[in-house]
């Protein structure tokens, strides 16, 4: 028996409730096949934090004394490795695409570091060299070479400037008149 007080029971139930506007869910996903699952286990196929470091020492290849220790040899060897056709090709297309050729010369010589081919030194000494011998092999190529990309972010400093004076003007204190005396001698 329902109370004349309980308004949930009183009232008769509307025709469109919320449970008839709800939607049928999507189907169900189906579980993952045997693909998909070793994709998903792959996330966990690195390296245990510290692993390096329980490793044999001298097994990479960048552990090993380097192939190259003079400059002129790793750059014949450069020039016969970008020389080859697929690379060559390759090359082309991404100077030809406005890749800037200093940023070209980092992945090449830190590749040749881990496969042992150089130092770091010998890599740092090789950056002008290589990207000399790439802006040629556009140039060769008829390609309008960007050798540096502009570092123009689209900002415009004065007005930056300008605050930061006003804000030092502002943060300077005034300076007192000479009459004003802070400390006085007694006399």
């Amino acid at each position: 028996m329902a109370f004349g007080f309980d308004p949930l029971l009183d009232e008769e139930p509307e025709e469109d409730s919320f449970v008839d506007k709800l939607k049928p869910a999507e189907k169900p996903k189906l579980p993952p096949n045997a693909m998909e699952q070793k994709s998903a286990m792959r996330q966990f196929d690195q390296p245990i934090p510290g692993q390096s470091l329980t490793g044999e020492m001298g097994s990479a290849p960048y552990e090993q004394p380097p192939k190259y220790t003079d400059l002129q040899e790793f750059m014949t060897y450069m020039f016969e490795s970008i020389s080859r056709n697929e690379v060559q090709r390759d090359l082309l297309r991404m100077l030809d695409a406005g890749v800037p050729v200093n940023m070209l010369t980092a992945p090449i010589l830190m590749q040749a570091m881990s496969e042992g081919k150089v130092n770091p030194d010998l890599a740092m000494l090789a950056t002008q060299p290589l990207v000399t011998l790439l802006a040629g092999f556009g140039k060769k190529a008829g390609i309008n070479v960007v050798v540096r990309k502009k570092e123009d972010d689209g900002l415009d400093p004065r007005p930056i400037r300008e605050a930061f004076k006003d804000k030092r003007k502002e943060a300077e204190p005034a300076e007192l008149p000479d009459e004003i005396n802070l400390v006085s001698r007694r006399t």
